[in-house]
Formats: C-alpha cells, sequence, structure tokens
C-alpha cells in the first residue's frame, strides 16, 4: 500500500531522513520508532506530502504521490496526530464531518457516517455530537481526531504520536480502542511512537530509526529476540527484554489446560487473554508458583505454572 525508496529530507544542510526504503503492506499497523529527532515525524509527514522529499520516490497503492494533487491524497488520508488539531469554534459533529464534506457526500450520508463514528469510539452522539472540543476530555477529544481521521473511509491512515499527551490511563484505553477498531476495519495505519511498549503493544512491524536512517525493521517478537545492535537493545529496554517480551504472550499459549476430574485450584486468578508479564506480576506478589486461569465468563479452565514461563521459547 506505501512504498518509499532511497527516499531522503533536507533541511539546509541538515539531512533529517537520510535515503530510507520501506514497505507498508495492506492492513499492516507499521510503527515507527526512535529517539527526538530521529526522522520518524518527518518521514510520516512525507507519505501524504505535508513535507516534500528531497530525493528518492514514494507511491502509494502503486503511485507516485507527486503526480497525486496534494489536496486529493490528503483527502484520501486519514491524519490524527496528538493535540488533535480540532477546530475550536465547530462541534463535534462538523468537525469530524469535515472531509466528507470536502469529498462531496450528501448530508444524510454525512450524518450517517458521523453516528456510526462515534458509536465506534464509544461516543454516544446524542451525548457529543453537539459538544464543542472545549467541553471535552482530552481522551475524548482525542478520540474525535481519531473519529475525523477516519470520516472519509481512507485506506491509510497516518498517527504522530495521537496519544503522547494522555495519562497513562486514558492512553492504554485508547490503544486498546485502536486495536479494536483496527481487528474490524483492516486499515493500513502508520502510527509514530517514542515509547517502546506502546509500539510492542500496537504494532505489526516496528521500525527503528536513528539519526534518519532505518537501524532495524521486524515483528515485536523477532526484534525483541535479536535485536540489531546496543542501540535497539537499549531502545527496547536492555535488561527488561524478557519482561517485555512476556508481555506479547498470552497465558492460554503456556497453560495447562484443567481436565474434568481436576480439582479447582485456589489462589489469584488470571484470564487466559492476559499476558504472561501479568501472570508473572501475580505470582511475584502473591509469592506462588500457579494460577487458576479463567476464561471471560470467570470459570477455571486451566493453571499456569511458574516452571512453563521460565522454560518458553524465546
Amino acid at each position: 500500500m506505501i512504498e518509499l525508496r532511497n527516499v531522503s529530507k533536507l533541511f539546509g544542510q541538515t539531512r533529517a531522513v537520510d535515503a530510507i526504503s520501506l514497505s507498508v503492506q495492506t492492513g499492516e499497523l507499521c510503527v515507527l520508532i526512535g529517539t527526538s529527532g530521529c526522522g520518524k515525524s518527518t518521514t510520516l509527514r512525507m507519505i501524504n506530502r505535508l513535507i516534500a522529499h528531497s530525493a528518492g520516490s514514494i507511491r502509494i497503492d502503486g503511485r507516485d504521490i507527486e503526480q497525486i494533487d496534494p489536496q486529493q491524497l490528503r483527502r484520501g488520508i486519514g491524519y490524527a496526530i496528538q493535540n488533535t488539531g480540532l477546530f475550536p469554534h465547530w462541534t463535534v459533529a462538523r468537525n469530524i464531518a469535515v472531509v466528507p464534506r470536502l469529498l462531496g457526500w450528501p448530508a444524510a450520508r454525512i450524518r450517517r457516517r458521523v453516528e456510526e463514528l462515534l458509536h465506534l469510539l464509544d461516543l454516544a452522539p446524542a451525548e457529543f455530537a453537539a459538544k464543542y472540543p472545549s467541553q471535552l476530555s482530552g481522551g475524548q477529544a482525542q478520540r474525535v481526531g481519531v473519529a475525523r481521521a477516519l470520516a472519509g473511509d481512507p485506506d491509510i491512515l497516518l498517527m504522530d504520536e495521537p496519544f503522547g499527551a494522555l495519562d497513562p490511563i486514558t492512553r492504554e484505553s485508547l490503544q486498546n480502542e485502536l486495536l479494536r477498531i483496527q481487528a474490524q476495519l483492516r486499515k493500513t495505519i502508520v502510527f509514530v511512537t517514542h515509547d517502546m511498549d506502546e509500539a510492542l503493544k500496537l504494532a505489526n512491524r516496528i521500525v527503528v530509526m536513528d539519526k534518519g536512517r532505518i537501524v532495524q525493521q521486524d515483528s515485536p517478537q523477532a526484534l525483541l529476540a535479536k535485536p540489531a545492535n546496543a542501540f535497539v537493545e537499549n531502545l527496547l529496554g536492555g535488561q527488561e527484554r524478557g519482561l517485555k517480551q512476556a508481555g506479547l504472550l498470552r497465558v492460554a499459549t503456556l497453560m495447562q489446560v484443567l481436565t474434568t476430574a481436576a480439582a479447582p485450584l485456589a489462589g489469584p486468578r488470571i484470564k487466559a487473554t492476559d499476558n504472561l508479564r501479568q501472570a508473572l506480576s501475580l505470582m511475584l506478589w502473591h509469592r506462588c508458583s500457579s494460577l487458576p486461569v479463567v476464561d471471560e465468563q470467570g470459570r477455571q479452565v486451566g493453571v499456569l505454572r511458574l516452571d512453563a514461563l521460565l522454560d518458553r521459547p524465546r
């Protein structure tokens, strides 16, 4: 869906992006990560021509973006940023409707789309459609920003640290919302962050950048297993790599299934859908070496033993 070939960007004599090549597949959630000034946001903004690239080529669905009218290009690409960019004097409904209006959609279709997206982002239309941005919490405003980015039903969504300014609880909630929406809609998403935990949670593929270059790109699991160099290893958390890897695996993958004859276990319980990092934390806190595993209805379906965590393959 998106292909960059030997793309560079110069600001005067400064090379912000240096001959990078990257392909993002249809339906993939690709995360660009690195320290401040590494070129990740510049790379994102070159895709929708908010910043012109200095060299190389960028193609979307096989078309060179320089052959596409910039306004037409941007109307076909959703864009969500950290400060939302909502128009303060417009209602939530009007903010979400801005791209469909530019695309010339009929009023009835726009109204249906706004309501659909408000429901999708857990914002009741009757409560939120007529509100103004100043009447929203940070998390609600960010949800509206995501809804606006999705309003024109684009195939591509670009997200530049959209949850970076939020508190940890709201941020986690919106990360879960994004994963839920992505499971339904299967958009092609390029997501910029400086938070490795966020990248590991969201990404199908992580692209690590440093000094304008791509240092390594791979799945979260492969990146944790074999970082290319000390920079990537440190970005992944150094000695905490084991915990971060455990956070990618579900309890169900290592639990021992409970037989019908086995008696239910007592003690702190964990869900089969929780991750192994959460399980290890419970074991350490309660000083136990096994946990009863339950399903979404609270019924015990298995047991997770500490030995299984220690023996898990890397």
